[in-house]
């Protein structure tokens, strides 16, 4: 077996350092604060929402747990909304209460409109910007919304996160940092082993960079809020070619596309103009099965998301559908036209 692989976590092949004044690019020109996480700015936001008497939030029963970790840290109450198989959720937010909204994959999701149109006055609206980072969410300044999202899922970012909040954090720690350069060096490392696809799989220098990431990931579980993030990893997000990476991405989903139309179950039938997607999502009845024997072929397809132990399956059962049976492709920007039709013949040949 070579190390030829398609997905997993990204390798960084060089460090090309940006300007952090250009980060305002990302954001829409909207001011807030860089977090260590994702998860960190959503805590951000909740913790002002909870200091001017929110109690309860709305979030979709279709979820990744992280989502349910600060909500449950700061206190507050939570309450489950449908989504359906077509990825249609149907909110029904109460008044005084905060609602998270997930656009899933890159698409906005159908009842933006007139949550937007009614938040503010009736309700508190948060929208997770983490699969449509790259896609357009801008709006009026009229709308009263927080916004949060990670780089993470798009690139090769140890760390970093962003909400619509401002906040006064401390200076990154020891800790963060040294992770932090842990990380880079893992994913550099990565990146030099795999650039030798013809040679044999090197267990241990895998394992290596597995730990590397793994490690991150369990300190973002446990990290406090209030410190920031290293100003190298930022740095990092901005030297990336993000318009580069938005072009293959769609180009690669494209491909997907024409590939496995009709041989499939596909979540979203057409890519519109103005979104970037985070991957090519399909349903499949043996999804497990599938998933294990394409990892088999060095072909790793993540879940999003496992069902959730919290959201009671019988009352959501379409939510409790999506978990059980869709399974992400990659199509990433470090892949290209004869990537993905390995991954679309591999995945007919277990059909």
């Amino acid at each position: 077996m070579t190390r030829y692989l398609i997905g997993g976590d990204f390798e960084l092949s060089s460090l090309s350092l940006g300007s952090v004044n250009n980060l305002s690019d990302f954001t829409h020109g909207i001011t807030g604060t860089w977090t260590a996480s994702g998860r960190a700015a959503l805590t951000l936001i909740l913790k002002k929402l909870k200091d001017i008497g929110v109690k309860l939030v709305h979030v979709p029963a279709f979820l990744c747990d992280s989502i349910l970790l600060p909500i449950t840290e700061l206190g507050l109450d939570c309450d489950f909304y449908p989504v359906d198989l077509k990825l249609k959720s149907y909110p029904d937010p109460s008044p005084g209460s905060a609602i998270i909204v997930i656009h899933y994959f890159g698409w906005l999701d159908e009842s933006i409109v007139q949550l937007r149109a009614e938040a503010g006055d009736k309700y508190h609206l948060i929208e997770d910007m983490t699969h449509a980072f790259l896609s357009d969410w801008s709006a009026g300044p009229e709308v009263s919304r927080s916004i949060f999202f990670t780089p993470r899922k798009f690139a090769p970012v140890p760390f970093g996160g962003w909400c619509s909040s401002d906040a006064v954090l401390q200076a990154p720690n020891n800790e963060i940092e040294s992770l932090n350069y842990r990380s880079i060096i893992a994913r550099m490392a990565r990146s030099m082993y795999l650039e030798k696809n013809q040679y044999p799989v090197d267990s241990d220098y895998e394992e290596f960079y597995l730990d590397a990431f793994r490690e991150v990931e369990e300190f973002l579980d446990k990290y406090p809020t209030y410190t920031s993030v290293p100003q190298i990893a930022l740095e990092i997000i901005a030297g990336l070619d993000w318009a580069n990476i938005a072009k293959k991405r769609r180009m690669n989903w494209q491909c997907l596309h024409e590939l496995l139309a009709g041989h499939v179950e596909i979540l979203q039938p057409s890519l519109p103009n103005d979104v970037v997607p985070l991957g090519y999502i399909v349903r499949l009845e043996n999804r497990d099965a599938i998933r294990k024997s394409m990892a088999e072929n060095r072909i790793f397809c993540p879940v999003h998301w496992p069902s959730s132990s919290v959201v009671p399956s019988k009352t959501f059962t379409q939510a409790a559908l999506l978990s059980d049976t869709c399974l992400t492709l990659p199509i990433d920007q470090r892949y290209g036209i004869d990537d993905m039709t390995k991954l679309a013949d591999t995945l007919k040949s277990y059909l």
